[in-house]
């Protein structure tokens, strides 16, 4: 069972239940989940699958799901996604239906062509030689007699049965078409999976399609394939016939636990910890998690670039958010960069206040607590006055007001780390 460190429960269950409803309607329909890359949409398919598979050997479960997934990035090597589909689909079929799946390999050996041939034989972890001895003997005799043999009338007669099996089985169970990992694709495979699940699927009562898609890049591609003028919102309504929207989602409670290797590296009274405890997953709320997990890898290299000592816990938040400042300056967004400082200005609002007169930044401190805030701050500070030194002081980030901060001296190493870490995430991209 796959952890669940954004609180999807609640998105799960919404989807669940438009399922569960349009399973029992017993109509065809395709509706996506609608998120921005990167936002978890394959974790949260990756939950629906464990639990309507756990539902359907539940013997008392009413709704019962034949499920197919489909993930288009694994399959875009190949030249027409009609092959891996009709793959899946066809493999899928074996594992639930030796009956079904024979009547199917019986037709494709009735109409097979070098084209079918290469369907069978290129599916990973699917071996039709299995299920029937000599196919590709039959298949190459079968060649030799027909060479002249139409293969698009052979792929369509092969099609043709495919469906009446989905149809058949669509008769006692709902099949759910999951597909995955479409807006990784090249915008000419997009299309073309789009389309051809359209066609081929199209009309079979009781079957679901669910597809994965980030709609704003998906109407660029739209866009790439068919020029500029073309009507988005009319050609996605013809495949597409609603969305479900999926934000970047709530880290859990336990959101550090992910990454307690790296968190082991840092100290703290009890208070100090869980303020960062609290202060971490609100730093990365605004994140999508595959962001989050960059930004973590990034902080866990530079810092043992510059130390292999424990450190106390602010500085672990501090490499954050010089780490998610420089994400957000990379996008080039005054938005975003103004969303992310006042998140972090409400973390840090007590240990701060604003004052007309001072000879840095506009800030001065409280009587520095201990406390990973005020930490967060001086080190802050002292990143800013090294770069942008005042005309009458020398360039040296330790000249601050010592006197509101009684233990300068032995956080000195710290702050002098935090230096170098900071200086680092600028070359380290």
């Amino acid at each position: 069972m796959q952890i669940d460190y954004l609180q999807r429960t609640q998105d799960l269950d919404n989807l669940i239940t438009v399922i569960h409803n349009l399973s029992q309607m017993k109509t065809g329909s395709t509706f996506a989940i609608n998120g921005r890359w990167g936002c978890g949409k394959t974790f949260l398919l990756n939950l629906l699958e464990e639990k309507l598979k756990a539902n359907c050997e539940d013997p008392s479960e009413e709704s019962r799901y034949f499920i197919v997934r489909y993930d288009c990035w694994k399959n875009n090597f190949y030249t027409e996604p009609i092959i891996p589909m009709l793959s899946s689909v066809i493999e899928a079929l074996d594992l639930e239906s030796s009956n079904v799946t024979d009547g199917i390999l019986n037709a494709i050996k009735e109409t097979s062509s070098e084209y079918i041939g290469a369907l069978l034989k290129n599916t990973i972890g699917f071996n039709p030689i299995n299920i029937v001895d000599n196919l590709d003997k039959h298949i190459q005799k079968q060649q030799e007699a027909t060479f002249a043999f139409d293969n698009i009338f052979a792929l369509k007669k092969a099609l043709n049965n495919v469906r009446g099996s989905l149809e058949a089985l669509a008769e006692n169970k709902t099949i759910l078409f999951i597909v995955d990992e479409l807006d990784r694709c090249l915008p000419e495979y997009s299309i073309r999976v789009l389309e051809n699940i359209h066609h081929i699927f199209s009309g079979i009562d009781n079957f679901i399609t669910l597809l994965a898609i980030d709609r704003d890049e998906l109407t660029q591609v739209i866009k790439t394939a068919y020029g500029t003028d073309i009507d988005t919102s009319a050609y996605l309504k013809k495949i597409i016939d609603f969305y479900v929207q999926l934000d970047f989602g709530k880290p859990a409670s336990d959101y550090l636990d992910k990454y307690a290797d790296f968190f082991s590296h840092f100290f703290g009274f009890d208070t100090s910890i869980n303020w960062c405890n609290s202060a971490v997953p609100t730093l990365m709320a605004f994140l999508d998690i595959r962001t989050q997990e960059k930004i973590w890898k990034k902080a866990e290299l530079i810092h043992n670039m510059i130390t292999n000592k424990a450190l106390d816990c602010s500085c672990l938040v501090y490499e954050l958010v010089v780490l998610i400042q420089d994400y957000c300056t990379s996008l080039h967004s005054a938005q975003a960069a103004a969303g992310f400082q006042n998140i972090l200005n409400g973390l840090l609002e007590d240990y701060s206040k604003d004052i007309m007169e001072t000879y840095y930044s506009g800030k001065a401190y409280y009587e520095l607590a201990d406390h990973p805030a005020a930490r967060i701050i001086w080190y802050q500070e002292g990143w800013e006055l090294l770069q942008n030194p005042p005309a009458s002081q020398p360039k040296n980030p330790s000249v601050r007001i010592q006197h509101i901060c009684p233990y300068a001296d032995s956080i000195k190493d710290e702050d002098e780390l935090m230096q170098k870490f900071t200086q680092l995430s600028r070359i380290i991209e």
